[in-house]
């Protein structure tokens, strides 16, 4: 796939010298690897008072190996950095991981001569899978894993308490509908909406007002509107939820079975704050419609559970 894979999880991050050098190296990189799709990491080293000598292949993806095994050769010329130069190196490793066995397991990254962290790798869900019809039971084994410009979040299902608005953020997720979408009302206090087609273009008043292919009728339950959780947002009629959705950022009993909870964040909680703290101008009811957009840059079917 040639979507970029969107901000990086610090889950490799490093902050000491490396072997050989007095240069320190601090990296980042995701905690997992979506088989078939890039996988991002950025590098910034910086060299001390008097400057460093450090080995090219610092600076390529060499630098990285992938249970015990450089990704590419290593070659011997060296690069000077001067004194408390800084330098940031950004790399999509993905396509070599491809070529490796590493593509269809999870392994072991390393940075240099640094300890190796763990990155498990997900299956994306089968291209063709027909989310409206398949069985209720089946829908619990997806996730879906949201590329948005702040960093990335992941979201678990509850076919057994909302089926059909399951069905349908699955259906719009694996189409590409969300691709492109902003988060455009936003608060620390409350929470995150988005899913509105009309966000993709200038029109900043139209932002909120967009719909999907199919509206939905209520699937209230008695789950409650915490922190992290999935719901539909709708207008005046109880049977209005189409496309637009909302993560809570706290706690919100007013909302308790009037709206359809459908789901929970399982990761990304840094992602949902960076998104919440947006600023922008003030909406009447204390929310914020974000200056900057809070993209999604992509919205990923996953296979839940099948780490391969």
């Amino acid at each position: 796939m040639a979507r970029r894979q969107a901000r990086l999880i610090a889950a490799l991050v490093l902050l000491a010298p490396l072997a050989g050098a007095e240069v320190k190296a601090k990296v980042e990189a995701p905690k997992s690897y979506v088989v078939g799709m890039p996988l991002t990491v950025r590098v910034e080293l910086t060299a001390d008072a008097q400057g460093d000598t450090v080995p090219g292949w610092m600076f390529g993806p060499a630098a990285f190996s992938v249970d015990g095994k450089p990704l590419a050769e290593r070659g011997a010329a060296e690069i000077k950095l001067a004194p408390n130069q800084k330098v940031t190196i950004e790399l999509d490793l993905g396509p070599l991981l491809e070529s490796s066995k590493a593509s269809a397991a999870g392994f072991k990254l390393a940075y240099g001569n640094e300890k190796p962290v763990d990155v498990s790798s997900v299956a994306p869900a089968p291209k063709g899978t027909d989310f409206m019809t398949i069985p209720v039971e089946d829908l619990k084994n997806y996730q879906v894993l949201l590329h948005t410009n702040r960093g990335d979040m992941t979201v678990e299902f509850w076919p057994d308490v909302a089926p059909n608005h399951v069905r349908n953020f699955l259906d719009l997720a694996s189409s590409g509908f969300y691709t492109g979408t902003s988060f455009h009302r936003v608060s620390p206090t409350f929470m995150i909406q988005g899913g509105d087609p009309n966000t993709k273009t200038a029109n900043r008043a139209s932002w909120g007002t967009g719909n999907g292919p199919r509206t939905l009728k209520r699937e209230f339950s008695t789950k409650k509107h915490v922190k992290g959780v999935l719901s539909m947002a709708r207008g005046p009629s109880e049977d209005s939820a189409s496309s637009q959705f909302f993560i809570m950022t706290a706690p919100f009993p007013a909302l308790d079975g009037k709206y359809s909870v459908f789901g929970t964040l399982v990761d990304g909680v840094q992602t949902l704050d960076a998104i919440a703290s947006a600023r922008g101008e003030a909406n009447p009811d204390g929310t914020v419609k974000p200056a900057e957009a809070q993209k999604i840059e992509s919205a990923v079917v996953l296979m839940k559970g099948k780490e391969k």
